[in-house]
């Protein structure tokens, strides 16, 4: 069953979603060739008029581009949000509950689907980026910093850097992939034990929980001196302690995860009556 509805939830969100990311990609390679007619054109057979129209065709597309990619990861994550949400607790969610699975079921459903989806999300702006920005002429600093990034994730700079980066990397996807999805779920469920105004609901337990974790955060970066950002500004921070650091946050990230999924499978069997 589990299968079915990894299938249904796919065919769901996908449509709009692989629209947003094609035209991404139109847009990517209008800019890739703007950039290419640029390079590959002297400058001084350029008047001067047509140099400064060029300048401001490309700010602007630099501008527009960098807003475009901030929404269509903003988008991606809001929009399954919000299909997940019709999907349990609008009229459509009266069919789903009739369907013979486990909450946990269709938690897992909704969260591989977005992980899927949050993964081609990140693939598809990395190609967008390096489509843009890849040619001959950058292609030197740009795989010097790649050859950089792989000598520190392989231990070619010694392994306290290589520990801290690892670390550091998957605290990073805990909070993508764990985090921000479990309390986007979280956040849905508790919305929907309002009476009324439900999506209002979900909206402000998801700012709410966030809010309170940021506060969380900060006194503890206050109270734990290792923690402290004075401790950061006076370069008084060794290599275990900045380990120490990023390990606390992951095992932060995860045990919110864990706790938000608990929380997601209680609201559902429980407050609506799904076992």
């Amino acid at each position: 069953m589990l299968k079915k509805l990894l299938k249904y939830d796919w065919k769901s969100v996908s449509l709009l979603l692989l629209i947003l990311h094609g035209i991404l990609l139109v847009y990517t390679l209008i800019g890739r060739l703007g950039i290419a007619f640029g390079i590959s054109t002297p400058a001084d057979t350029l008047v001067s008029s047509v140099t400064t129209v060029y300048g401001i065709a490309a700010g602007l597309y630099i501008l527009v581009y960098v807003l475009f990619i901030f929404a269509i990861v903003v988008s991606t994550y809001v929009y399954l949000a919000i299909r997940f949400q019709k999907n349990l607790f609008s009229d459509e969610g009266y069919l789903t509950h009739t369907l013979p699975v486990s909450p946990a079921k269709l938690i897992w459903s909704k969260m591989l689907v977005a992980w899927a989806w949050i993964a081609i999300d990140l693939v598809c702006v990395t190609a967008s980026v390096f489509l843009l920005v890849l040619f001959k002429e950058t292609s030197g600093p740009i795989g010097d910093l790649f050859h950089e990034f792989i000598a520190i994730f392989t231990g070619g700079y010694g392994t306290q850097n290589q520990i801290f980066t690892i670390i550091l990397i998957l605290s990073m996807l805990a909070q993508l992939f764990g985090f921000y999805t479990t309390l986007a779920l979280f956040s849905m469920c508790l919305g929907s034990l309002f009476k009324t105004h439900k999506i209002l609901g979900a909206i402000v337990s998801f700012f709410g929980i966030n809010i309170v974790f940021s506060l969380i955060s900060t006194i503890l970066m206050f109270v734990v001196p290792a923690w402290s950002p004075v401790t950061y500004e006076t370069s008084a921070l060794t290599g275990s302690q900045q380990d120490g650091l990023s390990l606390c946050y992951l095992v932060l990230y995860l045990v919110c995860s864990v706790i938000f999924f608990l929380g997601s499978r209680y609201i559902l069997s429980k407050k609506l009556n799904l076992e």
